[in-house]
């Protein structure tokens, strides 16, 4: 079995004595926050540590000899598990061993007729137990096989025995994959920071007892038990074993009625459906005319928090944000995974836009780029936060002008355009301040206050053949934060009931200005069928479960049902008043404008009823 310093040798040591005093005796984290900013809270060599304190293993407020009370409880509850489940496991199996030989009173097996039950039922659970063992060691074995570290042998050792106890603590849920890569990672971060006593007596000035407290802190000898403890904490306090939860259907919740139902699926509906429509409307109707399905990406983004999605490395940076937000915030849950995850999908908001099919948004979800500056997506991670914080103390959002003010100060303007307004404001700044630079903004901003009037006076359409021209590589490398560019891009969200919304003003416009229209003729009766049309479609409309889509749809009906049935009126008065000159042209009717119709000639269709109702059920 590997020793602490060959295992250090793979991976290194970063443990640091002076910020150990810092932290953990004098309790200033004053630069913490910086340093998590920052991605650089591995310097401070006390991260582990720090992690305990997010995830209220102990306080701020606790001195050190409290925070050394609180592991040794928890150290303490970890050998009565231990006894629990792998004593009586060893137990179990070997009883199961030697009963196979015994035979009952009349030569069959000793669980048989004449046999006890009692011995029939350890065998079971011993072979249960064996078969959970053997399934958490085989992902175990699969765990980050690019690191010669996790390939140890005792590491494997340490990470099968701590998910095997708490899945038999937790066997409502056991074992689901994704838990062997989350407790890898903090097993990772342990042996990193990890002490051995004879590694600790060799500071210079370090007394007795300042040796005593440092191991009780980081000894190698508590790997087990403190990792299962952080494990624990994140699991249990932090409710992230909801994620991996099954989702039951409704005869299995009847049967087990103590079952919680699966939350992870209405974690991810939350964040398509809701909280990503709050921060980027835009995006988020693009991807609803797809039928983009979040829950095939963001089930194991949020499950393993980034650990695939990211470097291992840069996944560490991305837990600290998630768990000092956890302390901070008060929060039940980890929800600044969810802020993380959303400001990774605007990060892919430049490709996305320009991709016509879900099976391509897929390929960008679940084959994700490299992140060039994980700083600013972690920043702007935060920014969604409080827009969605804000948004949430807010009774009616929509039509307070106050909270969407507050907004546009809160993020950069770059990163959220909503509004043909809103990217005109952003020109308009960035030449009043061309000459100031800007500093900790995403590259986006420093890009557009470099770029002279002229640049800024390009039409859409040459932007679009540049975008087009540029290979799929050659984007990738220059990722940059929500281009309000993009918004300007040709795609099928132009194309839909989406932006009848948006040219609602188009029409009005156009229709004071009908003497200017081509017009053509339709008969009476074509028309009265049109009509009898729309209702049909209204009818099918108010049925629909997502009726709140087609509200404009909806609106654009009524008024053209309006002007028909306005036409239908004054057409029937003069035929009661012509009716020789009607008799005389069969095909006499009134204007229709082809802005509406979509017609270029006359017609008199008797089956225009079926063809629009065919149509208009399609909604």
């Amino acid at each position: 079995m590997e020793s602490i310093q060959d295992l250090k040798s793979l991976i290194g040591h970063d443990f640091n004595a002076v910020n150990f005093s810092k932290y953990m005796i004098s309790n200033d984290f004053s630069d913490v926050d910086q340093l998590i900013k920052d991605c650089r809270l591995e310097s401070s060599g006390q991260r582990f540590n720090l992690w305990r304190l997010f995830l209220r293993i102990y306080s701020k407020e606790d001195s050190f000899q409290e925070k050394i009370q609180k592991l040794m409880k928890f150290r303490e509850n970890y050998k009565e598990l231990e006894n629990k489940h792998l004593k009586n496991q060893n137990t179990a199996t070997q009883n199961k061993t030697e009963e196979s030989t015994k035979k009952g009173p009349l030569g069959g097996p000793l669980g048989g007729p004449l046999g006890g039950g009692k011995q029939k039922q350890q065998s079971s659970n011993a072979i249960d137990n064996i078969e959970l063992r053997n399934e958490i060691r085989k992902d175990v074995e699969r765990t980050y096989q690019e690191f010669e570290f996790f390939s140890s042998k005792r590491i494997q050792q340490i990470l099968t025995t701590v998910l095997f106890i708490w899945c038999k603590e937790n066997s409502e849920i056991s074992y689901r994959q994704g838990m062997n890569e989350i407790a890898a990672s903090l097993i990772y971060i342990y042996t990193k920071e990890a002490l051995y006593k004879a590694e600790v007596e060799k500071y210079e000035e370090a007394t007795e007892e300042e040796i005593n407290i440092l191991l009780q802190f980081n000894s190698w000898d508590y790997a087990e038990p403190d990792i299962y403890t952080l494990f624990t904490a994140l699991m249990n306090d932090a409710q992230h074993m909801e994620m991996f939860r099954p989702n039951y259907t409704e005869q299995q919740k009847i049967k087990l009625q103590s079952k919680k139902p699966s939350a992870i699926l209405t974690r991810v509906a939350k964040l398509q459906d809701i909280l990503l429509k709050q921060v980027d409307l835009q995006l988020f109707r693009h991807l609803k005319l797809l039928q983009v399905e979040f829950q095939i990406f963001l089930l194991k983004w949020i499950r393993c928090m980034f650990t695939r999605e990211l470097s291992l490395m840069e996944s560490f940076h991305a837990w600290d944000a998630i768990f000092q937000d956890f302390l901070t915030q008060q929060t039940e849950t980890l929800f600044f995974v969810d802020c993380i995850a959303i400001a990774m999908i605007i990060y892919l908001k430049n490709q996305l836009m320009e991709n016509e099919e879900s099976s391509q948004c897929y390929q960008r979800f679940l084959k994700f780029p490299k992140i060039e500056n994980l700083s600013n997506l972690l920043d702007t991670a935060t920014q969604i936060r409080n827009i969605l914080i804000l948004q949430k103390s807010s009774n009616n959002l929509d039509d307070n002008v106050e909270i969407v003010e507050k907004q546009e100060k809160l993020i950069n303007p770059a990163c959220f355009i909503g509004s043909e307004k809103a990217e005109s404001d952003t020109k308009n700044k960035s030449r009043e301040q061309q000459s100031q630079p800007i500093q900790g903004k995403p590259q986006v901003i420093q890009q557009q206050v470099s770029q002279n009037d002229d640049e800024q006076s390009q039409s859409t359409q040459q932007q679009q053949q540049i975008i087009e021209k540029q290979p799929i590589k050659q984007q990738d490398s220059q990722q940059v934060f929500f281009d309000e560019k993009i918004m300007q891009t040709n795609t099928k969200a132009y194309r839909t009931q989406f932006i009848v919304e948006e040219k609602v003003q188009q029409k009005e416009s156009k229709q004071e200005n009908e003497s200017k229209q081509k017009s053509i003729k339709l008969s009476i009766k074509a028309v009265q069928d049109i009509c009898s049309t729309i209702e049909e479609a209204f009818n099918v409309i108010k049925k629909s479960n997502e009726s709140q889509n087609h509200q404009e749809l909806i609106i654009s009906l009524a008024e053209l049902k309006q002007y028909l049935s306005k036409q239908i009126n004054e057409t029937e008065e003069k035929s009661g008043n012509q009716q020789d000159e009607c008799n005389q042209n069969k095909n006499g009717g009134f204007v229709i404008k082809k802005q509406i119709t979509g017609q270029s000639s006359n017609q008199e269709d008797n089956g225009i009823k079926s063809k629009m109702a065919g149509f208009f059920k399609k909604w």
